[in-house]
């Protein structure tokens, strides 16, 4: 594929990143454009090998764990099952460093452009390895935006435990939904630090 690139769309839990990569392999499947899509193994919330969007549509993936050399899978996967113009990647800020390097090897060794989906940062406002590293080697970064509670745009995904109440400290992955995350904008969640550090 001619021109190929790395893009990286990025935005808070629920700003609809996966209805997006979704709606862009179904765009691929009516127009019988090669693709394969794959998704970091350590998110299991909807079972296994399956991408899955808030609103219900879902497609089959390859899921792909820290310890798989990307660049060589999607080689493999090229003598197997013919040529691929596009790879898309979801929940990619769970990727590692050295799989982001190896996307953008695909994307100027084979030619073949890759869409990478997820967040940004984590529910203390600092970067996932995978995003930091998209930021810095993306040919095209896309906000998808969505909408704190207050109205304005959200930009932390904010963590609660079981008595909604607001987490501050914790692993920097823990894999949930709704039940665990909200997204909010920074000054709504700057006002929940603030009061919970008060106490």
């Amino acid at each position: 594929m001619e021109n190929s690139k790395l893009y990286f769309f990025y935005g808070c839990m629920g700003s609809a990143k996966t209805l997006k990569l979704l709606t862009t392999a179904y765009n691929f499947e009516e127009n019988a454009i090669p693709f394969v899509v794959l998704k970091p193994s350590i998110d299991t919330r909807d079972g296994v090998g399956l991408v899955v969007s808030r609103i219900g549509l879902q497609r089959e993936c390859i899921m792909i764990s820290k310890e798989d050399n990307i660049y060589t899978a999607i080689d493999t996967y090229i003598k197997t099952y013919g040529d691929l113009d596009w790879i898309l990647i979801d929940e990619c800020q769970f990727l590692t460093e050295e799989q982001v390097n190896e996307l953008a090897h695909i994307v100027d060794d084979l030619n073949i452009s890759v869409m990478c989906f997820g967040l940004r940062t984590d529910f203390q406002s600092k970067s996932f390895i995978g995003s930091k590293r998209l930021f810095e080697l993306a040919d095209t970064i896309e906000e998808v935006k969505s909408r704190c509670s207050c109205g304005k745009k959200a930009s932390i995904n904010a963590r609660f435990n079981s008595d909604k109440g607001i987490v501050l400290s914790g692993d920097q992955i823990l894999v949930g939904g709704n039940d665990l995350y909200k997204p909010l904008c920074r000054k709504c969640w700057s006002k929940l630090v603030n009061n919970t550090s008060s106490k």
